[in-house]
């Protein structure tokens, strides 16, 4: 199961996870990208339109799955980057409206979805927003440095409960989230004149790029490996790339 499965890397990992043979649930907020995305692999790729921000998204979720089903892996990959600008901008509700997604849709997610996760693994796409302050993405380094806590967290709470938890940092990628970058005027964010950069200078992952990696993450590496600390997507590049189109077996 892939959150926020319509675009971006999220559409690249359903679709690269169904090439390599698994039924996937692609789990979105709107429709058309996902009945495209579906389209492509219809035997393989089952779209849900539900926003997992909201207890009415997580419970439309449990029901698709249903009380007997096994969840072999559950990618939170569903975040929002909005609103952008300084602190001294920001008020209560733009703040809980961004925290639902990037932070309560994961945590309550996983929650819900404990009892299908037996043997399993919860993978969190993380940032390096995470570690790193930047002005003007206050809510987005706040929720993806909580993201990262609430990983080594649950890998604490479920470490005898056979439910491996693993983060990763997919890199500066060619997405919708990159597009709304560049047209952040400077004001709000005083660093978009970097990532225009990167984009003109084609220094942008492909989302093709970082879905071969998660799905290397999620197949090939151990359990001891997977939840140990965060990856980096450019740390074990020559693994991730080397990694066969066939290859489906987990570490154990």
């Amino acid at each position: 199961m892939v959150t926020g499965g319509g675009t971006g890397i999220g559409r690249a990992l359903c679709a690269e996870l169904a090439r390599r043979g698994l039924h996937v649930l692609a789990v979105g907020r709107r429709a058309e990208p996902l009945r495209a995305l579906a389209s492509r692999y219809p035997q393989r790729i089952e779209p849900l339109v539900a926003d997992v921000a909201s207890p009415e998204g997580r419970a439309a979720v449990a029901a698709a799955l249903g009380a007997d089903a096994k969840v072999r892996f559950l990618v939170h990959n569903a975040a929002t980057l909005e609103p952008i600008g300084p602190l001294h901008d920001l008020c209560p509700e733009a703040l809980r409206a961004h925290l639902a997604v990037n932070l309560e849709g994961p945590l309550f997610l996983t929650q819900r979805l404990l009892p299908l996760l037996a043997g399993g693994r919860v993978l969190h796409v993380s940032s390096g927003a995470a570690h790193h302050a930047y002005a003007g993405w206050g809510p987005y380094c706040m929720s993806k440095a909580a993201l990262h806590m609430l990983y080594q967290v649950w890998r604490e709470e479920l470490s005898d409960h056979a439910i491996r938890i693993g983060s990763a940092r997919p890199g500066v990628v060619d997405t919708p989230m990159q597009a709304l970058i560049r047209a952040t005027p400077s004001e709000r964010f005083a660093g978009v004149a970097r990532f225009e950069r990167l984009h003109r200078e084609g220094r942008l992952r492909r989302p093709e790029e970082v879905a071969q990696f998660l799905a290397w993450l999620l197949l090939a590496t151990d359990d001891a490996a997977f939840e140990a600390a965060e990856w980096d997507i450019g740390a074990h590049e020559a693994q991730w790339r080397a990694f066969g189109k066939d290859d489906i077996h987990q570490g154990g």
